[in-house]
C-alpha cells in the first residue's frame, strides 16, 4: 500500500514535518509513505493555470497515484495554514486529485488542543465541492506541547502517544482497504449497467492495486501494516476505541468480498439498517410519498 503525507506547512522547521518523518521511520517497514512538501508552491492566483507549474502538476500526480493521504496541519489563529489553504485551492480548482480519495488527519502543535480547531476546519474544507476527500471518521490525532514530545533523535518520547498514533494507522489502513473496496463495487455497477468504460479508465489504478491487495488480504484478517505492530509492540497494542465506527470498519475489513450493488447497499453492510437515514429525512418521507 502506498501512502502520501502532506507537510501542512511551508516553515522551514516544523513539528508537523517531524511528525511525519517520525510516521515513516517508525512505520516503514508497513507501507511505502511518500512526504511531500508545499513550501515552494506558489500563491493560489485563479488566474494562473495549474498546468504551468510544474510543482503543482507534480503533487497532482502524486496524490493521485496513492492509495491514501495523510495530512499534517498546524494550527494558525484557529484555523489550517495559509500555505495549506492555497495549496487546497491549486488542487480543488482545475485538478482534483483529492476527489474519492481516503485522508487521514494529524496536527502538531506548541499548545495544548494540538491543531483540534485546524483538524476540524480541514475536514470541513475537504468535504467540500472541488475536493471530495474521503475524510476518516474519529481518531483524531492531536499532539499538543510538541516542543517537549520529541527527543533530541526526533523521537516521541511517551509510549502511550506512539501506540495510539499507531492505532489511528491501524484504522486508517483498514479504511483505505474499505474504500478501495466500495470504489471497486462502483465500478463494477458502472460498467454492468451502462456498458461504459468511464469510470473504469479514471480508477484503473486503483482497481488493479485492489485486485492484487484483496488477493492476499482476503485470505487473512492482519494486513503486514498490523503484523508490523505485533513485531513492534507485541501484546501491549491493543485495540481499546470504542468508536461505533471502528468497530463496524473492523468487521467490514474482515468480511471484505467483492460485490456488484449499489453504494448504499454497501452502506448497509458496513453499518446495519439502524442508520435512520431512510426514516429521519423529512425530504425523504416526502420523495417516498410522491412514488
Amino acid at each position: 500500500m502506498k501512502l502520501v503525507a502532506i507537510v501542512g506547512s511551508n516553515a522551514s522547521f516544523s513539528y508537523n514535518r517531524l511528525l511525519l518523518q517520525f510516521i515513516k521511520e517508525r512505520f516503514g517497514q508497513a507501507f511505502a509513505l511518500e512526504i511531500l512538501e508545499i513550501k515552494e508552491l506558489p500563491l493560489f492566483n485563479q488566474d494562473s493555470s495549474a498546468a504551468d507549474c510544474p510543482l503543482i502538476q507534480k503533487l497532482n500526480e502524486d496524490i493521485l497515484n496513492a492509495d491514501g493521504i495523510i495530512i499534517a496541519t498546524a494550527e494558525h489563529n484557529q484555523t489550517i495554514t495559509a500555505s495549506l489553504k492555497s495549496m487546497l485551492e491549486w488542487l480543488s480548482y482545475q485538478l482534483h486529485p483529492f476527489k474519492n480519495k481516503p485522508v487521514m488527519i494529524v496536527g502538531a502543535s506548541y499548545y495544548n488542543q494540538g491543531t483540534s480547531h485546524a483538524q476540524e476546519h480541514l475536514r470541513q474544507i475537504l468535504n467540500a465541492p472541488g475536493l471530495d476527500a474521503w475524510v476518516m471518521p474519529g481518531n483524531e490525532f492531536f499532539l499538543g506541547n510538541a516542543s517537549e514530545v520529541f527527543d533530541e533523535n526526533n523521537q516521541i518520547k511517551d509510549d502511550d502517544t506512539v501506540i495510539y498514533l499507531a492505532q489511528c494507522l491501524q484504522r486508517f489502513i483498514r479504511y483505505v482497504t474499505v474504500v478501495q473496496e466500495l470504489k471497486g463495487d462502483s465500478i463494477q455497477l458502472s460498467d454492468a449497467i451502462s456498458g461504459a468504460s468511464e469510470s473504469v479508465q479514471e480508477d484503473s489504478a486503483a482497481s488493479a492495486m485492489l485486485e492484487k491487495q484483496l488477493s492476499l488480504q482476503k485470505k487473512e484478517t492482519n494486513t503486514p501494516f498490523e503484523r508490523a505492530l505485533d513485531k513492534t509492540y507485541g501484546p501491549a497494542l491493543k485495540d481499546t476505541l470504542e468508536d461505533p465506527f471502528d468497530k463496524d470498519l473492523d468487521a467490514q475489513y474482515k468480511a471484505i468480498k467483492k460485490q456488484p450493488i449499489p453504494f448504499e447497499k454497501a452502506l448497509d453492510n458496513i453499518f446495519g439498517k439502524d442508520l435512520g437515514i431512510e426514516t429521519t429525512d423529512p425530504l425523504d418521507n416526502l420523495l417516498r410519498s410522491e412514488q
